[in-house]
């Protein structure tokens, strides 16, 4: 693309997308007006507008990238999950780039990096890069499963150390093929790390992320990498095949995170990098908040197949928009865009979100109960037994019962809103908030993001959001976080979203009122005003 073709695009990107996707999304790179006419093109006659204001929220915060949807999957089982990476490894010729809050350390995880160092040598092109956060990945393990002492020491051990396997071929630079970076929040000070245990410290905040670039494929996800996230603790997957410009957003994503890290060395020792000073934490802030910015505010990449991909522009049917929520950065694009969608759903839709740990921010609470008033709104979160702190030692094990008592304070909120709207003449009895749980035997629940069902959409839901975010005070004002919203007209991935809904919500039963009153959950005036104070850490 030449500068004359790029000035061009970057105008039509600024321009109301009111002008640009008349009826059926017509996307600002200049594609013929697709016709409500083909019914099999999307299923979306007679709401085409609901969905172009939804298109116009959304790029007011964030850059949009088509994508086909017949190269968009999705994932159902922690098993699906693992397999993938290992798949999305092997099959990589260029570039490896993944991110996620911690690698387990058990034979699984061991595994997994022995598939990274087979590709490594198998394929000398290959450069990996791995962002993990620091402080979860240097906390001790105490697990009988686990084989190494902590996160960093096994990959030290198992790809960084001097006889790891792929570093015998002289032939290959070591420092340029692989990296592993570790991010450390700059709010965590002396005074609080020597004051808090290191299984809590992390409260203060966290390198969130989870994302995996293979080449110009991206898998979306809310897992980590760990042996319980490969399997027996549900999440939530989509692969995004082929797309080379979402695949650059992420690597760059990382890359720029990356470079505001700590670098991990074959001693387990954290070696800083020039480019900041971690002792100056506004000037970190401020220097790293301009860098991500910066990434934010560029258009989509450029990509090798441009040309290619413009022979079948028309069979994009399906846009991100990717975010990003960095809170002690100051920014705040995730929140923005979620908040803008809420308000912009037309009325009758069906809006489901799950968040396995229920604390929700006041804001979005008070957006949820605003569109229940002319929409069904669904929430699944963790039951307590699903909750992935069940059953812990210590503090950690009172969590359960402090997400118990916020998300009954949220069914009350919504039981008295809805007997005050009653007497008006627009309530509709269908409407309202409703909260399900999550459980499932030897299971835990880790799903989140959502999904809606505008008016008309028969072959399933026409929106989604995958990602990292809880939805929560931590998601929102403490951890690095980054997500996909994806809307599709393609019939087919409306049928996968749909099924992988339904599957989460068939394990799920409906709360009332009775369900508080359990003995695991009971706490008191005490326990509840205790709940509130301590949410924001949560």
């Amino acid at each position: 693309m030449g500068p004359l073709a790029r000035k061009i695009v970057t105008e039509q990107c600024s321009r109301s997308l009111s002008a640009l996707l008349p009826r059926l999304w017509t996307p600002p790179w200049g594609l013929q007006q697709r016709r409500a006419a083909s019914s099999s093109a999307a299923g979306l006659d007679g709401c085409g507008d609901e969905h172009q204001r939804l298109l116009d929220a959304l790029s007011g915060s964030a850059k949009m990238i088509p994508v086909k949807g017949d190269h968009v999957s999705l994932l159902h089982t922690p098993g699906d999950f693992y397999e993938a990476i290992k798949e999305g490894i092997r099959n990589s010729r260029r570039r490896v780039v993944m991110a996620s809050l911690y690698i387990g350390t058990g034979k699984l995880e061991a595994e997994l990096l022995d598939v990274v160092a087979d590709a490594l040598v198998e394929n000398p092109a290959l450069r990996v890069t791995m962002l993990f956060d620091a402080l979860r990945a240097t906390r001790p393990t105490h697990g009988s499963a686990d084989c190494f002492t902590s996160s960093a020491a096994m990959l030290s051990s198992l790809l960084l150390s001097k006889s790891a396997k792929w570093r015998q071929r002289k032939s290959f630079e070591d420092g340029e093929r692989l990296k592993v970076s570790l991010y450390r929040t700059p709010d965590l000070t002396k005074t609080l790390q020597w004051l808090l245990p290191a299984r809590v410290n992390e409260v203060v905040g966290v390198c969130h992320l989870k994302a995996f670039v293979f080449d110009d494929d991206v898998l979306m996800t809310g897992a980590n990498m760990s042996s319980s996230y490969f399997t027996d603790r549900q999440d939530r997957y989509i692969w995004f095949r082929n797309s080379p410009s979402l695949a650059n957003h992420f690597s760059s994503l990382i890359d720029v995170v990356s470079s505001y890290s700590f670098s991990l060395g074959s001693d387990e020792k954290l070696l800083p990098k020039k480019v900041f000073d971690t002792k100056d934490r506004d000037g970190f802030c401020a220097q790293m908040g301009s860098s991500v910015q910066g990434l934010m505010d560029a258009p989509p990449a450029e990509v090798n197949t441009a040309e290619k991909e413009k022979e079948n522009e028309e069979d994009w049917d399906t846009f991100c928009f990717p975010t990003i929520q960095m809170g002690p950065l100051g920014i705040r694009q995730d929140e923005d865009c979620t908040v803008a969608l809420l308000k912009g759903l037309p009325s009758g839709t069906l809006l489901q979100l799950a968040s396995p740990y229920f604390n929700l921010t006041p804001d979005y609470e008070d957006v949820l109960l605003e569109v229940a008033e002319q929409n069904i709104v669904e929430i699944l979160t963790a039951s307590p037994k699903a909750n992935g702190f069940y059953g812990s030692a210590g503090i950690s094990g009172l969590i359960p019962r402090a997400y118990s008592l916020l998300e009954q304070n949220l069914y009350e909120r919504s039981r008295h809103r809805d007997v005050a709207l009653q007497g008006k003449d627009s309530y509709d009895l269908k409407n309202g908030l409703s909260i399900y749980e999550y459980e499932r035997s030897g299971w835990t629940f880790h799903a989140k993001g959502l999904w809606c069902t505008l008016p008309g959409d028969i072959h399933g839901p026409s929106v989604t959001l995958v990602g990292s975010s809880n939805f929560g005070y931590r998601s929102r004002d403490r951890d690095l976080e980054a997500q996909v919203f994806l809307m599709t007209s393609n019939p087919r991935l409306r049928g996968q979203l749909k099924f992988e809904r339904d599957a989460l919500f068939s394990r799920a039963v409906k709360v009332n009122s009775s369900s508080f009153l359990d003995a695991e959950r009971a706490g008191g005036y005490v326990a509840a005003k205790a709940s509130q104070m301590v949410r924001s850490w949560l």
